[in-house]
């Protein structure tokens, strides 16, 4: 699963691509999909408008930095 910070709109968010187990495979997908969860502040949502929401990117990497543990669940 990978997580990343993403702008969306004027607003930061904290999100995944991972949208649903797959295959286990050692390759590298061959193409990103467009597709990937929010992080709500308590579980991953599809419901973009549900993420947690952030004024800049440096706040929301270190919210990432200071919770991977609990957002890499």
């Amino acid at each position: 699963m990978g997580i990343m910070t993403r702008q969306q709109g004027e607003l930061f968010v904290i999100s995944s691509d991972n949208t649903e187990p797959g295959p286990a495979s050692k390759k590298a997908p061959r193409r990103i999909n467009a597709a990937y969860l929010v992080w709500t502040g308590d579980h991953w949502s599809a419901e973009m408008a549900d993420g947690l929401a952030f004024d800049s990117l440096d706040d929301a990497d270190e919210y990432v930095r200071a919770n991977y543990t609990q957002l890499s669940k």
